[in-house]
């Protein structure tokens, strides 16, 4: 059970969230096997299970995947057969940043999702940013990269 307090990822979103349907993932964490999987070449066998390669289905290798029941359709077919293998989120000074790929059972197409605050800045931008201020608000000219 969530917490209703805590803020959500998916919630009160300032911009749109970006799309996209690709035949390969495009985050870069599963980009190989896929291929391997696809051309039925062995993949390395996830070490909690076991050790060692073999050849998968797209069912045995996503097996440990769960769904993401914030986004379970997928975005070329509909299906809610859906298996999330990337996500990854950051929060900095209230600003939301994230990325979201599933895999489509049915289909085999991948659907991403991503969002990232207009005003969001990573830590080192922020403190970049906020020295760049300090110092045009002396006069000083500096070199900016």
């Amino acid at each position: 059970m969530s917490d209703p307090d805590l803020p959500l990822y998916n919630a009160n979103l300032s911009a749109p969230i970006e799309e996209d349907v690709n035949t390969s993932p495009k985050a870069r964490v599963h980009r190989v096997e896929w291929r391997k999987v696809m051309e039925g070449d062995p993949v390395e066998i996830n070490p909690s299970i076991g050790q060692g390669y073999r050849v998968m289905t797209v069912d045995e290798w996503s097996a440990r995947w769960k769904r993401n029941d914030d986004f379970p359709e997928c975005l070329s077919c509909g299906s809610k057969s859906t298996k999330e293998h990337h996500f990854t989120q950051t929060w900095c000074r209230g600003k939301k940043k994230w990325e979201s790929e599933t895999l489509c059972l049915d289909c085999h197409r991948f659907s991403w999702r991503s969002y990232c605050d207009p005003d969001f800045l990573t830590p080192e931008e922020y403190e970049k940013k906020r020295w760049q201020d300090l110092v045009a608000s002396q006069g000083v000219s500096i070199a900016v990269d």
